[in-house]
């Protein structure tokens, strides 16, 4: 697994945030080049940023068996510890975040504060299990269509990483134990319809991004700066 680790200006005490980009995007795509670095690194944060298997610079197998949620989050701790970090401050997008719920449901104590943005409690993969991804017009079909021609990008092994996602539908129980959660989405976001109640059902915080769509919320200012004071909170705490 590719990943950079990103020590700010003025290194401090602040928990380190590991950042989890979305399908069909890498860390460079989702977080580079949409400020958030910058603006982590401006707050003294250490920046860890996996290429996610399947994507980026990252292995790209081709048998949906490698893609199930449990690698992903093995992957993860793995990474931890061979950094020697303890506890981290989490951020996903999409199935970043997917994953990221899974990371601090599979190890809490790993997880300081959790981020989840452009997701919500409705099954984004339904039906891709019985057909082709992108063949469809789900919400998820549309966005397969929109990543699987980027540069980069691997046809297969984005169908493979699709299906094993779809193999393991998301439930919201069980939730993750004493992590506080955010949840963010885009007002026009389709892929996280219900995620306010989703939020309002588990006693996290939920914030609305206007006028953004699945595609482009995350490089909006105004999330930027709600994750980052949410992550604000006793960063400093080991």
């Amino acid at each position: 697994m590719s990943y950079v680790d990103l020590l700010p200006e003025a290194p401090g005490e602040a928990v380190p945030v590991l950042l989890l980009h979305g399908f069909g995007s890498d860390f460079q795509m989702n977080w580079g080049s949409t400020g958030w670095v910058r603006d982590l690194e401006a707050v003294g944060r250490r920046v860890i940023g996996p290429d996610l298997r399947g994507h980026g610079a990252s292995d790209k197998p081709t048998e949906s068996a490698f893609y199930l949620p449990e690698h992903f989050v093995s992957d993860l701790v793995d990474l931890l510890d061979r950094l020697g970090l303890e506890r981290v401050d989490v951020v996903g997008y999409s199935m970043g975040s997917r994953l990221a719920w899974e990371l601090a449901l599979t190890a809490p104590e790993r997880v300081r504060r959790l981020v989840l943005g452009g997701f919500g409690p409705d099954n984004a993969l339904a039906g891709v299990e019985e057909g082709v991804p992108g063949e469809g017009d789900t919400p998820f079909d549309q966005v397969y269509r929109t990543v699987v021609g980027l540069p980069g990008n691997d046809a297969d092994a984005l169908a493979a990483c699709a299906l094993g996602q779809a193999a393991r539908p998301f439930t919201p129980e069980p939730r993750p134990e004493g992590v506080p959660i955010l949840f963010a989405a885009g007002a026009k976001d389709p892929v996280a319809a219900g995620v306010e109640g989703l939020a309002e059902a588990i006693g996290a915080t939920f914030v609305e991004v206007p006028k953004r769509d699945h595609v482009n919320a995350v490089s909006s200012r105004a999330f930027r700066r709600a994750v980052i004071d949410f992550l604000e909170v006793d960063a400093d705490e080991a």
